[in-house]
């Protein structure tokens, strides 16, 4: 307290200039070139290590694991959601030879609770494609309508969300930005919305944006992403 002391007062008088509050505070922008990344990233259900999650070549590496339905050992990177109104990025580079082989830019409530927008194989396996992927309340849906073929194996995928509604785009090697799919609903993605269900993990109770990967073999394959952007809006 201003006199010095811890007791609560009655009445207390706030100094407006010096308890101004930053609103970008909260902003991540990793383009992972110090050879780390930032510390705000978090991982469920195990620890984060080299064997899966590293830099290189300014690269953040995040070699694929199980499933993202999986309580055991899911290859994501994640910070918190900390607006209502905020704009999610990446850049990423994927060569799969596999069709269980995906990497991609996602939000993520539990094991039964999430959207992923990832790079894949094509059902037939002979091109990469973007196509978005959902899990509710532990049911799996799948936009395979939506989805586009991927050019150099390279894209830049953009989350927009507000107030529970979500747009993805996407863009290519100095394309312009273009939507995938329609608006999406992910009000569930919270407390209130998943109601118990089975999965939830404890320290996070809340929504966090990730970067992660799947491979059903382990460790074949690995996203590069070459940087990470969480832009708060107010």
């Amino acid at each position: 307290m201003a006199d010095g002391s811890n007791l609560a007062k009655q009445a207390v008088a706030v100094d407006s200039a010096s308890s101004k509050q930053d609103l970008h505070a909260f902003d991540i922008d990793d383009h992972f070139t110090n050879g780390h990344y930032d510390q705000r990233f978090m991982t469920p259900y195990h620890k984060q290590g080299a064997s899966w999650v590293k830099v290189v070549d300014g690269n953040l590496q995040i070699s694929g694991r199980n499933s993202f339905f999986s309580q055991v050992s899911p290859s994501i990177m994640g910070t918190r959601a900390t607006s209502m109104d905020y704009q999610l990025q990446t850049k990423l580079e994927f060569h799969p030879t596999h069709y269980s082989e995906t990497a991609g830019l996602g939000l993520y409530y539990d094991s039964n609770n999430w959207f992923y927008v990832r790079l894949c194989l094509s059902d037939d396996e002979q091109e990469l494609v973007l196509r978005i992927l959902q899990a509710k309340l532990g049911e799996r849906i799948d936009y395979i309508f939506d989805e586009v073929p991927v050019p150099n194996h390279v894209a830049e995928i953009r989350i927009n969300y507000r107030q529970g509604k979500v747009t993805v785009e996407y863009r290519f090697t100095d394309g312009v930005w273009q939507p995938l799919g329609k608006e999406f609903d992910l009000a569930y993605l919270s407390d209130e919305g998943v109601n118990g269900e089975p999965g939830e993990i404890g320290g996070f109770t809340g929504l966090f944006n990730f970067i992660g990967a799947v491979d059903a073999f382990e460790h074949r394959s690995h996203g590069d992403f070459a940087y990470y952007s969480v832009k708060n809006n107010f």
